[in-house]
């Protein structure tokens, strides 16, 4: 018995102190939400503001109208250049949205830093597009097409990238602004391969001009090359017909290591008379190649003045390339 009461005491203490413990209410803290913490616009933008809780109904009111108005479902428009506050209120809780406000400056015209684009397959190179004026701000960014990537790519960047030989259009577009520059895609080609060949000379029988155009490079096959007499004793030169006319623009060839081809001038037909393309003074590598301004030629020399030290050029092969774009 004594049991069955110390136990109902024991409950009974336990539940009056807790019973007596003090329970505090914490508020909850009302606020208010907008779908944008802030407002960057130009003179005559509209934006739509949103507040949440939803089932709320918002006052909304703009500290400076003449920045930007707002009305009643939290319309603003931006009506001057400034900032200001848009203010959401309900009861005695507000939320302020800060808005900065520009003149709009439009867009008048795109330019490119290139007046034309020429590229090898394979090729990148990234387009300049100027707006003009140059603080024209009615516009997010530049977007960019191509009307035939099969030939060129172009990135969000206006990165372009070529892809096959042919002729693209590609387009940049700001606002309703939009300008086109055309793209050329080449392939090189080696327009002096098995082509007929003249020479001033050969140094023996076998060491024909068509070796060096044959399209075999093999330095360790001696008996492959053109060798021509001495440049001491006056110029020699190889003259390729190259059979049509060909927008050439590199030069490449081959002679015997450690006897390079010293001084010379690589030529092209002009009207019955040879002109220069460029020339070479004091070369010391036996593998030359060298890009140049692209020219159209039918028959293109090299003419030595100096061959290697003993005077003699000998050739492993020539090659000729020229910008064909199909």
């Amino acid at each position: 018995m004594n049991k069955i009461v110390k136990t109902v005491a024991y409950l009974f203490l336990i539940g009056c102190f807790s019973g007596c413990d003090p329970y505090e209410r914490t508020a909850v803290e009302q606020s208010i939400y907008v779908n944008h913490q802030s407002l960057n616009m130009l003179v005559g933008d509209q934006m739509q503001l949103t507040a949440s809780p939803t089932e709320v109904i918002y006052n909304w009111v703009s500290e400076d109208p003449t920045v930007a108005t707002v009305n009643s479902s939290g319309l603003v428009e931006a009506m001057g250049e400034g900032s200001t506050n848009i203010i959401a209120y309900y009861s005695d809780i507000q939320i302020k949205v800060p808005v900065a406000v520009s003149q709009r400056i439009r867009l008048e015209n795109i330019e490119f830093a290139e007046s034309a684009i020429e590229l090898a397959i394979g090729g990148k190179s990234t387009l300049a597009a100027l707006p003009v004026p140059g603080n024209a701000n009615d516009f997010s960014r530049f977007f960019w097409s191509s009307d035939n990537e099969n030939v060129v790519v172009v990135d969000l960047m206006g990165q372009i990238t070529a892809v096959s030989p042919g002729v693209a259009n590609i387009t940049v577009k700001g606002g309703e602004i939009s300008r086109t520059i055309e793209v050329k895609v080449f392939r090189n080609m080696n327009v002096a391969l098995q082509k007929p060949v003249r020479v001033s000379s050969v140094y023996a029988a076998q060491y024909v001009g068509e070796n060096a155009v044959d399209g075999i490079l093999n330095t360790s096959d001696s008996s492959n090359r053109w060798l021509c007499q001495s440049t001491n004793s006056g110029p020699q030169w190889i003259e390729v017909d190259l059979g049509a006319e060909y927008e050439i623009h590199s030069l490449e060839f081959w002679v015997q290591s450690g006897y390079p081809s010293i001084d010379f001038q690589f030529q092209k037909e002009v009207n019955g008379e040879w002109e220069d393309i460029f020339s070479q003074i004091g070369n010391a590598n036996a593998v030359y190649s060298r890009t140049f301004e692209a020219t159209m030629a039918n028959k293109v020399r090299l003419y030595f003045t100096k061959g290697s030290l003993d005077g003699i050029v000998r050739m492993y092969e020539m090659r000729v390339n020229a910008k064909v774009y199909e």
